[in-house]
């Protein structure tokens, strides 16, 4: 109905105006002046990708630097940050409830290449979410002919709109894509990616499962959260999971379609934090 159109639109709205508050700090063993730089403070969008909003960090560190150095990445607590992930979601694995802003170490040297994509030039960063765009869409509706075959002035607003967090941008630029066959909403199955946390044996953002999840559970109903989840874990008591998405704290009751088409990111991809409850 036209109100529930109004109130998704709403709800992804503020979905995209979610802010991560950061303090970035050099790595110490890479400050090459006589004093340390002072970290800069940035509010970073939920639904970006961190080399997307970071040229500032560059800019305030490049020169107490070292003078021979590669590509900029960050760590948490120790742990690289994998760019290819939503601010948001890699804030929700790895930070949660804590003290804010979030401390993030700034490095110029050894890339960890192993752990890390390369990313030579923002051109990598459009390369993979346009990949999971497309990923997302055949999941959805069978195919990613929209996606494929838009034209180049869609694909530079949808990057602009990841740039700027402008879901206004993103909405208009989008609306023709995210339609199956023939214009229809012809929804076939719900693109998830389901992220395991603190406690499920996971070492933070590296563990997920992207699950085949069609519309209804095996019982003909539509899928709720916990009939998602039960149908992915089915050894794990669902009860004893503490399970967000876009860093908010979700009813197991809630409608899977609703939430995937209210809360994804960008890429389309709903994503959910499960973390063990702490007795």
């Amino acid at each position: 109905t036209p109100e529930t159109g109004i109130r998704g639109m709403a709800t992804k709205s503020k979905v995209w105006g979610g802010r991560v508050p950061v303090r970035f700090s050099l790595a110490s063993r890479e400050v090459t002046a006589m004093e340390a730089p002072l970290p800069i403070y940035i509010l970073l969008p939920r639904v970006s990708y961190l080399p997307l909003v970071t040229s500032r960090v560059r800019d305030h560190f490049i020169n107490s630097a070292p003078a021979v150095r590669g590509d900029m990445w960050f760590d948490y607590e120790g742990r690289p940050l994998k760019w290819n992930l939503p601010i948001g979601v890699l804030f929700d694995l790895l930070h949660g409830s804590k003290r804010l802003p979030v401390d993030i170490t700034v490095h110029f040297t050894g890339y960890p290449e192993v752990e890390i994509l390369p990313c030579k030039s923002l051109s990598a960063v459009s390369e993979h979410f346009f990949h999971c765009l497309k990923e997302a869409c055949f999941l959805k509706y069978g195919s990613s002919a929209n996606v494929m075959n838009m034209a180049q002035s869609v694909h530079k607003k949808i990057e602009q709109s990841l740039v700027t967090a402008d879901y206004k941008i993103f909405d208009e630029a989008s609306k023709d894509i995210f339609r199956g066959s023939e214009g229809k909403n012809d929804v076939q199955r719900l693109p998830v990616r389901m992220f395991l946390g603190d406690g499920l044996g996971g070492t933070g953002h590296c563990n997920v499962i992207q699950p085949s999840l069609e519309l209804k559970s095996p019982k003909g109903e539509p899928h709720t959260l916990q009939s998602a989840l039960e149908a992915v874990f089915p050894s794990v008591v669902v009860e004893n999971l503490d399970v967000s998405v876009q860093g908010i704290p979700v009813p197991l009751d809630s409608n899977m379609f609703w939430l995937c088409e209210n809360l994804c990111h960008a890429d389309q991809f709903l994503y959910v934090i499960l973390k063990k409850k702490k007795l």
